[in-house]
């Protein structure tokens, strides 16, 4: 097949401060102000950018981009650093961060595009063919970190990803170098590179709390050769089977019966159960081990349990969404809940926000707008679906509000006397700052309430004291900050009018931002 890869066309000139001797090129970029990695990595992506519009030969190419190569990998795990682990909407920094990364991984990966398009015209007259692992892994290598570059701050993927990994991934398959290692440092192949790309997608990534994404790439690596990519389905189970078309741009998806295939002719079937037993072997490992206790292992097992259902037996949607457009207030946060909450609870009830629409009284969203609410993040945002346990919510600009994955949120409808208390279980940053994120919920209501422990502790914790769902239950839940919970741990609770000593009994759930868990007198 004829690769036909997005690529500049090469042609202009380069300018006088460019290095092409590779010995200068060295000096050059290890001169770069590493210290300042925001400003080294402009001035690196902008001489990328320019290499890659130049016309140079291959083996230029070739040798130029294994003096920029290490440099750029530290560059990029130095933003990284900077932006992967921040609340949406992105702030200034974090914003010029990933929109640097973006342009690095881009320039890198069209360099390699253009040594591919060359390397594979002239295959036949030179032997390119054993010059070829070394381009097409490193292409997929940073086609990789665009994709997982978005899925950590939960961006779309960029348009144009999917089709070259496609691309890279058909090619190699036709020429017999899908196993082929193009790099002796990490022995890594162009269908490890893309089995991940593929399993990643598969992983919900938008549900994805932060750091995540990390550990589930590192379960694919350490378990390479166990997701099958097949022409047909026979002799598989339809109902754990997920589908590409490899003649789209468009991520894998599950396979439902009486669904549309996704748009193409060049189908593939994904066959993940295998990688979902060896989480099942490695969740039964550690429950039997003795660190089955702790964070780590809790959080990990957390993590390959979902995992292990997203790829072994998916899900199937439990309650219908019924679209609606109307506004919410919303908080994030265990602090700003525990003040809004409060707030909510000394209100005057007779001081509804109200409002005359054809003669009739409306009441309307209350917000308050007094410098202190303002200071603890508090906006409207629109509800554009609602189901029995959740909702979607939308937000056309950047706010005062942070979110991400895990987070508790309140929110607080139209009407409402109190804050219903949810935790976020998607995300996705759409054009411009446009954001869209899916609640759970799992309280009707709140009060704030501060807890110590009986022994070391050092001072009051925030919590939030969660009202049952049915009215008849007791309140014997609470949320508050991460690490707080231990088995059978011990606090004095103070609900501002008495205290009372409670003992911690179930862990309900835990994330990177709360905990969330029962009690009962002790």
């Amino acid at each position: 097949m004829a690769l036909s890869l997005s690529i500049p066309v090469p042609g202009k000139s380069l300018p006088k401060e460019i290095e092409t001797n590779p010995k200068k090129a060295r000096a050059w970029v290890e001169s770069l102000p590493m210290t300042k990695v925001v400003d080294a990595a402009r001035i690196l992506g902008q001489n990328l950018a320019a290499l890659s519009q130049a016309k140079l030969s291959a083996d230029d190419r070739v040798e130029l981009m294994e003096v920029y190569r290490p440099v750029v990998l530290v560059v990029l795990d130095e933003l990284e650093a900077i932006y992967a682990y921040s609340s949406l909407p992105l702030a200034a920094k974090q914003r010029d961060a990933y929109d640097l990364a973006s342009q690095i991984r881009t320039e890198c990966c069209t360099a390699y595009k253009i040594l591919l398009m060359e390397k594979s015209t002239k295959m036949i007259l030179f032997n390119a063919k054993k010059n070829l692992p070394a381009p097409l892994c490193r292409a997929m290598r940073f086609l990789r970190g665009l994709l997982l570059q978005s899925y950590k701050t939960y961006h779309p993927a960029p348009p144009g990803v999917w089709q070259e990994a496609y691309q890279l991934y058909l090619y190699a398959e036709e020429q017999g170098l899908l196993n082929e290692v193009g790099d002796d440092a990490d022995k890594l192949t162009v269908n490890d590179f893309f089995t991940e790309m593929i399993m990643v997608s598969l992983a919900d990534p938008y549900r994805l709390m932060q750091k995540e994404l990390d550990k589930v790439s590192d379960f694919l690596m350490q378990n390479r050769g166990l997701m099958e990519l097949r022409g047909n389905a026979d002799g598989l189970d339809p109902q754990r089977l997920f589908v590409t078309a490899l003649d789209s741009d468009q991520a894998p998806k599950l396979l439902v019966q009486g669904s549309k295939p996704p748009p193409g002719q060049v189908l593939r079937v994904i066959h993940a159960v295998k990688l979902a037993e060896r989480l099942q072997q490695k969740i039964r490992a550690a429950s039997s081990s003795a660190a089955a206790q702790s964070r780590a292992t809790h959080d990990l097992n957390d993590l390959y349990a979902r995992l292990s259902r997203l790829w072994g037996d998916p899900p199937k949607r439990q309650f219908r969404r019924n679209p609606t457009e109307s506004p919410v207030a919303l908080c994030s946060g265990i602090k700003s809940l525990a003040f809004f909450a409060e707030m909510a609870a000394n209100e005057n009830p007779e001081a509804d926000a109200q409002a005359i629409r054809d003669g009739d009284t409306i009441p309307l969203l209350k917000i308050p707008d007094d410098p202190i609410s303002k200071s603890m993040g508090i906006e409207q945002w629109m509800v554009l679906n609602q189901s029995a346990n959740g909702l979607r919510l939308h937000r056309e600009d950047a706010g005062s509000v942070g979110i991400t994955v895990g987070e508790a949120v309140g929110v607080r409808f139209v009407g409402g006397r109190t804050w219903n208390v949810g935790v976020v279980r998607w995300l996705t940053l759409l054009d411009g700052a446009s954001l869209e994120f899916g609640v759970e919920l799992m309280s009707p209501a709140a009060f704030s309430v501060t807890i110590e422990p009986t022994i070391g502790g050092s001072k009051p914790i925030p919590a939030l004291l969660l009202m049952p769902v049915t009215p008849e239950a007791d309140a014997d839940t609470l949320l508050t900050v991460t690490d707080t919970f231990a088995d059978l741990r011990e606090f004095e609770l103070n609900d501002s009018e008495s205290t009372s000593n409670v003992r911690a009994t179930t862990l309900i759930e835990r994330t990177s931002r709360f905990d969330m868990f029962q009690f009962q007198p002790s």
